[in-house]
């Protein structure tokens, strides 16, 4: 189990992390997940052992590590960059951490095996210079590297950011794989909503140095505790103090007009559900079709509010179409 207590991490009179507490179980995909500068690679450095504290301590397994040398801290770190060596080979890259440790050269060659074969790497491309595979192999050879290790822990920075979109999905895919068949604790660090929701058991969404709310996917996108965190997981229309009459006026529940209000894109349904909801008089204005899905956008009264359909034959809307929408005020977000 990691650990962060009462953390701050300052850099002369910037603090780049406030008053951290977080609480990481074995076994766990945990994100960290924010914007660009708010912190969230601060606090993955500073568990690896290349930032130290200010205030507070980083505890792995009851035992103080704030102070530890990176190198017994038995976590395995994978760069945004991939911080291979370009001129050495695959297998030289791998196995390069593991002759440094002196470990016997039959158990390094067993665990080359192992990792090539878990990440898809042939004997042909292990025989090949770093510089010479695609962006996808290379990030390949960075996790192999890591895993080679056999690290408690993989902590893993920006790993697919400079992938393209297919490759991206494919190697999360991989990932979690890697991670449910080792059974290790992963920490991952992305901007990416998609990958927090898709890959994580729990997350944490950081803001200027604040960690603004901490739970599971499900949790995260669907009780968004902030502004914030509803702002920039998933896709929300903010939601007027008019149409919050009008939707009060349902009777099923009294929301406050006084309060930001939003709701998902998703929770607006043009089907009628079986149970009672808010009833909306609304025109299709703007159609984007993107294969999967389609995105509407509704003229409400005064509002403009966008959901998405799946593209099933079902729904085709044209722009001009009078429809209904229906609106649980369950699923209205208030701050």
């Amino acid at each position: 189990m990691i650990q962060f207590q009462d953390v701050e991490i300052r850099y002369q009179d910037f603090v780049a992390i406030h008053d951290l507490n977080l609480t990481i179980h074995d076994g766990e995909f945990f994100t960290f997940l924010g914007p660009s500068g708010c912190g969230k690679t601060t606090t993955l450095r500073a568990l690896v052992g290349f930032n130290v504290p200010s205030k507070g301590k980083i505890y792995l397994d009851g035992e103080d590590i704030t102070n530890k040398p990176i190198e017994k801290r038995g976590i395995g770190m994978v760069f945004q960059s991939y911080a291979l060596f370009p001129t050495m080979t695959v297998e030289e890259n791998i196995t390069f951490a593991l002759k440094q440790r002196k470990i016997a050269k039959p158990e390094i060659e067993k665990r080359l095996a192992d990792m090539a074969e878990i990440v898809n790497l042939t004997k042909e491309q292990l025989k090949k210079r770093v510089d010479e595979l695609s962006g996808g192999q290379q990030q390949r050879v960075a996790i192999a590297r890591a895993l080679a290790l056999s690290p408690k822990i993989l902590a893993l920075d920006e790993p697919l950011s400079n992938l393209d979109a297919k490759l991206r999905r494919q190697l999360r895919l991989e990932l979690k794989r890697l991670q449910t068949d080792f059974g290790i604790t992963v920490i991952y660090v992305t901007h990416d909503q998609e990958e927090a929701l898709t890959l994580s058991d729990n997350i944490a969404v950081f803001n200027n140095g604040y960690v603004e709310q901490t739970g599971s996917p499900k949790e995260i996108y669907n009780h968004s505790q902030t502004e914030f965190v509803c702002n920039f997981i998933g896709d929300a229309n903010l939601v007027t103090p008019e149409l919050i009459e009008k939707i009060n006026q349902c009777g099923l529940k009294k929301l406050d007009k006084s309060r930001k209000s939003y709701v998902r894109t998703n929770k607006i349904s043009t089907i009628k559900p079986d149970f009672l909801t808010a009833e909306l008089e609304a025109e299709v204005i703007a159609v984007e079709y993107y294969g999967v899905y389609s995105k509407y956008t509704y003229q409400v009264e005064s509002d403009k509010l966008y959901n998405i359909e799946k593209e099933n034959g079902r729904f085709d809307y044209q722009i001009g179409d009078k429809v209904k929408l229906y609106i649980n005020p369950e699923d209205i977000l208030q701050y």
